[in-house]
Protein backbone atom coordinates (compact mmCIF):
# COMPACT_ATOMS: atom_id res chain seq x y z
CA UNK A 1 0.00 0.00 0.00
CA UNK A 2 1.44 3.36 -1.06
CA UNK A 3 1.83 6.07 1.58
CA UNK A 4 -0.24 9.18 0.91
CA UNK A 5 0.67 12.55 2.43
CA UNK A 6 -1.50 15.66 2.47
CA UNK A 7 0.10 18.95 3.36
CA UNK A 8 -1.77 21.40 5.61
CA UNK A 9 -1.51 24.67 3.70
CA UNK A 10 -2.23 26.93 6.68
CA UNK A 11 0.93 25.73 8.44
CA UNK A 12 3.26 26.91 5.65
CA UNK A 13 3.42 30.46 7.00
CA UNK A 14 6.18 29.34 9.37
CA UNK A 15 9.55 28.60 7.71
CA UNK A 16 10.52 26.53 10.77
CA UNK A 17 8.34 23.61 9.69
CA UNK A 18 4.87 22.44 8.75
CA UNK A 19 2.12 19.93 9.46
CA UNK A 20 0.90 17.18 7.18
CA UNK A 21 -1.41 14.19 7.23
CA UNK A 22 -0.11 10.76 6.23
CA UNK A 23 -2.31 7.69 6.19
CA UNK A 24 -4.74 9.33 8.58
CA UNK A 25 -2.05 10.38 11.08
CA UNK A 26 -0.87 13.94 11.79
CA UNK A 27 2.86 14.71 11.58
CA UNK A 28 5.02 17.80 11.97
CA UNK A 29 8.21 18.34 10.02
CA UNK A 30 10.87 20.48 11.67
CA UNK A 31 13.07 22.17 9.10
CA UNK A 32 16.82 22.38 9.53
CA UNK A 33 16.65 26.17 9.95
CA UNK A 34 14.88 25.62 13.29
CA UNK A 35 17.22 22.90 14.61
CA UNK A 36 19.07 25.07 17.16
CA UNK A 37 15.84 26.28 18.78
CA UNK A 38 14.27 22.81 18.80
CA UNK A 39 17.32 21.26 20.46
CA UNK A 40 17.28 23.94 23.15
CA UNK A 41 13.57 23.34 23.73
CA UNK A 42 14.19 19.63 24.30
CA UNK A 43 17.56 19.71 26.12
CA UNK A 44 16.81 22.64 28.44
CA UNK A 45 13.87 20.85 30.05
CA UNK A 46 11.29 23.37 28.82
CA UNK A 47 9.43 20.81 26.72
CA UNK A 48 9.19 18.38 29.64
CA UNK A 49 8.02 21.15 31.99
CA UNK A 50 5.29 22.42 29.68
CA UNK A 51 4.13 18.94 28.67
CA UNK A 52 3.97 17.90 32.34
CA UNK A 53 1.97 21.04 33.17
CA UNK A 54 -0.32 20.28 30.21
CA UNK A 55 0.47 23.61 28.59
CA UNK A 56 2.10 22.19 25.44
CA UNK A 57 0.79 19.33 23.33
CA UNK A 58 3.16 16.36 23.74
CA UNK A 59 4.78 14.69 20.75
CA UNK A 60 6.79 11.64 19.78
CA UNK A 61 9.93 11.86 17.68
CA UNK A 62 9.34 9.50 14.77
CA UNK A 63 12.55 9.87 12.82
CA UNK A 64 15.48 12.07 12.01
CA UNK A 65 14.95 13.87 8.75
CA UNK A 66 17.25 14.58 5.84
CA UNK A 67 17.94 17.54 3.58
CA UNK A 68 15.60 20.31 4.79
CA UNK A 69 13.83 18.06 7.31
CA UNK A 70 15.59 17.99 10.69
CA UNK A 71 13.04 15.96 12.66
CA UNK A 72 9.66 14.36 12.07
CA UNK A 73 7.28 14.54 15.05
CA UNK A 74 3.97 12.87 15.73
CA UNK A 75 2.00 15.21 18.05
CA UNK A 76 -0.78 13.96 20.27
CA UNK A 77 -4.08 14.33 18.43
CA UNK A 78 -6.57 16.97 19.54
CA UNK A 79 -9.91 15.37 18.66
CA UNK A 80 -11.96 18.56 18.51
CA UNK A 81 -10.65 21.75 16.92
CA UNK A 82 -12.24 25.09 17.87
CA UNK A 83 -11.43 28.66 16.91
CA UNK A 84 -11.09 31.89 18.91
CA UNK A 85 -14.18 33.46 17.32
CA UNK A 86 -16.17 30.48 18.64
CA UNK A 87 -14.98 30.87 22.22
CA UNK A 88 -16.85 32.60 25.00
CA UNK A 89 -15.21 35.38 27.01
CA UNK A 90 -13.90 33.05 29.72
CA UNK A 91 -12.36 30.67 27.18
CA UNK A 92 -10.54 33.50 25.38
CA UNK A 93 -9.38 34.80 28.77
CA UNK A 94 -8.13 31.34 29.80
CA UNK A 95 -6.26 31.02 26.50
CA UNK A 96 -4.66 34.45 27.05
CA UNK A 97 -3.58 33.58 30.59
CA UNK A 98 -2.17 30.24 29.39
CA UNK A 99 -0.14 32.07 26.72
CA UNK A 100 1.29 34.44 29.32
CA UNK A 101 2.10 31.54 31.65
CA UNK A 102 3.88 29.69 28.85
CA UNK A 103 5.92 32.81 28.07
CA UNK A 104 6.89 33.26 31.72
CA UNK A 105 8.00 29.63 32.04
CA UNK A 106 9.87 29.77 28.70
CA UNK A 107 11.97 32.67 29.97
CA UNK A 108 13.07 30.54 32.93
CA UNK A 109 14.61 28.14 30.41
CA UNK A 110 16.19 30.73 28.14
CA UNK A 111 13.47 30.74 25.50
CA UNK A 112 10.61 32.98 24.41
CA UNK A 113 7.45 32.69 22.33
CA UNK A 114 8.13 34.11 18.88
CA UNK A 115 4.43 34.29 18.14
CA UNK A 116 1.33 34.51 20.34
CA UNK A 117 -1.50 33.69 17.95
CA UNK A 118 -4.79 32.68 19.52
CA UNK A 119 -5.05 30.07 16.77
CA UNK A 120 -2.08 28.24 18.33
CA UNK A 121 -4.19 27.43 21.39
CA UNK A 122 -6.69 24.60 21.57
CA UNK A 123 -8.80 23.26 24.42
CA UNK A 124 -7.71 19.71 25.09
CA UNK A 125 -9.23 17.71 27.95
CA UNK A 126 -10.86 20.91 29.15
CA UNK A 127 -7.65 22.98 29.36
CA UNK A 128 -6.02 25.50 27.00
CA UNK A 129 -2.88 24.01 25.47
CA UNK A 130 -0.33 25.30 22.97
CA UNK A 131 -0.33 23.09 19.87
CA UNK A 132 2.56 24.72 17.97
CA UNK A 133 5.87 23.22 19.07
CA UNK A 134 7.69 25.64 16.76
CA UNK A 135 6.48 28.76 18.59
CA UNK A 136 9.65 29.00 20.69
CA UNK A 137 12.99 30.61 20.00
CA UNK A 138 16.11 31.12 22.09
CA UNK A 139 15.87 34.30 24.14
CA UNK A 140 18.50 36.99 23.71
CA UNK A 141 19.14 38.93 26.89
CA UNK A 142 17.61 42.41 26.97
CA UNK A 143 15.29 41.97 23.99
CA UNK A 144 11.57 42.78 24.42
CA UNK A 145 8.96 40.11 23.80
CA UNK A 146 8.72 40.00 20.01
CA UNK A 147 5.20 38.50 20.12
CA UNK A 148 3.71 41.07 22.50
CA UNK A 149 1.99 43.07 19.77
CA UNK A 150 0.41 39.90 18.41
CA UNK A 151 -0.73 38.97 21.91
CA UNK A 152 -2.47 42.34 22.24
CA UNK A 153 -4.13 41.98 18.84
CA UNK A 154 -5.27 38.37 19.38
CA UNK A 155 -6.20 38.50 23.05
CA UNK A 156 -6.21 41.87 24.78
CA UNK A 157 -8.07 43.80 22.05
CA UNK A 158 -10.93 41.29 21.59
CA UNK A 159 -11.25 40.80 25.35
CA UNK A 160 -11.53 44.58 25.81
CA UNK A 161 -14.15 44.78 23.06
CA UNK A 162 -16.15 41.92 24.57
CA UNK A 163 -15.91 43.39 28.06
CA UNK A 164 -16.59 47.08 27.38
CA UNK A 165 -18.64 47.04 24.17
CA UNK A 166 -20.40 43.82 23.12
CA UNK A 167 -19.78 40.21 24.15
CA UNK A 168 -20.33 39.14 20.53
CA UNK A 169 -17.37 41.11 19.18
CA UNK A 170 -15.09 38.08 19.37
CA UNK A 171 -16.63 37.42 15.94
CA UNK A 172 -14.24 40.07 14.59
CA UNK A 173 -11.49 37.45 14.84
CA UNK A 174 -13.22 35.65 12.00
CA UNK A 175 -12.59 38.71 9.80
CA UNK A 176 -9.28 39.88 11.26
CA UNK A 177 -7.48 36.54 11.33
CA UNK A 178 -4.16 38.26 12.09
CA UNK A 179 -5.65 40.07 15.09
CA UNK A 180 -7.57 43.26 15.73
CA UNK A 181 -5.39 46.30 15.01
CA UNK A 182 -7.79 49.10 14.04
CA UNK A 183 -11.29 49.75 15.33
CA UNK A 184 -12.81 52.38 13.00
CA UNK A 185 -16.34 50.98 13.39
CA UNK A 186 -16.60 51.72 17.11
CA UNK A 187 -18.34 54.71 18.62
CA UNK A 188 -16.74 57.71 20.31
CA UNK A 189 -18.49 56.69 23.50
CA UNK A 190 -16.55 53.42 23.51
CA UNK A 191 -13.22 55.19 23.12
CA UNK A 192 -14.23 57.60 25.89
CA UNK A 193 -14.84 54.58 28.12
CA UNK A 194 -11.41 53.17 27.30
CA UNK A 195 -9.78 56.42 28.37
CA UNK A 196 -10.74 55.42 31.89
CA UNK A 197 -8.62 52.27 31.35
CA UNK A 198 -5.20 53.74 30.43
CA UNK A 199 -3.37 50.41 30.51
CA UNK A 200 -5.80 48.80 28.03
CA UNK A 201 -5.84 51.92 25.90
CA UNK A 202 -2.04 52.02 25.65
CA UNK A 203 -1.60 48.34 24.88
CA UNK A 204 -4.38 48.08 22.32
CA UNK A 205 -4.03 51.38 20.41
CA UNK A 206 -0.46 52.62 20.74
CA UNK A 207 1.34 49.27 20.64
CA UNK A 208 -0.97 47.62 18.12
Amino acid sequence: MQDTAFLIKSSFRDPSGFLYWKNGELYRQINTVYSEHYEHLMVSGLYDRLAQDKLLIPHEEIERGNNSAYRILKPETVPFISYPYEWCFSELKDAALATLKIQRIALEYGMSLKDASAYNIQFHNGKPVLIDTLSFEKYREGEPWVAYRQFCQHFLAPLALMSFKDIRLNQLLKIYIDGIRKWPHLSRQFFATLKLQPCICFNTFIIS
